[in-house]
């Protein structure tokens, strides 16, 4: 949003939102009429999360927006992660790990079974 860019040279706050948060970030904030702006072709990477610029007056307003919508953003010292992916990816592994301990005592089991006969 180039119409606000002012807020670059007012008193700030630099909020990075993940790239799969960004649409409905965005939307939030422009239905509250919360004026904010974002540099998305200036950043080298996006793995961290999109910059955006945010009057510092408005911070409350964002901090509740944020909780109430479910959105993950950080700042610049506090690393940006979804726990939610990690606990999913964890949850797989899981599976995964508890599967081949099953297949593998399931096929000493039918060894067992067949070569002590």
């Amino acid at each position: 949003m180039n119409e606000n860019f002012y807020i670059k040279h007012q008193d700030h706050l630099k909020l990075y939102v993940l790239l799969k948060d960004k649409i409905n970030f965005e939307n939030v904030m422009t239905r509250k009429q919360l004026p904010f702006y974002s540099e998305v072709k200036e950043q080298a990477f996006l793995d961290g999360g999109i910059r955006y610029f945010i009057l510092e007056t408005d911070r409350q307003k964002v901090d509740s927006l944020l909780i109430e919508n479910d959105i993950v953003a950080s700042t610049e010292t506090i690393p940006n992660q979804d726990f939610r992916d990690i606990k999913k990816f964890y949850k797989v592994y899981a599976w995964v790990a508890v599967s081949i301990v099953v297949l593998i005592a399931l096929a000493l089991i039918i060894e067992f079974i067949v070569f002590n006969d």
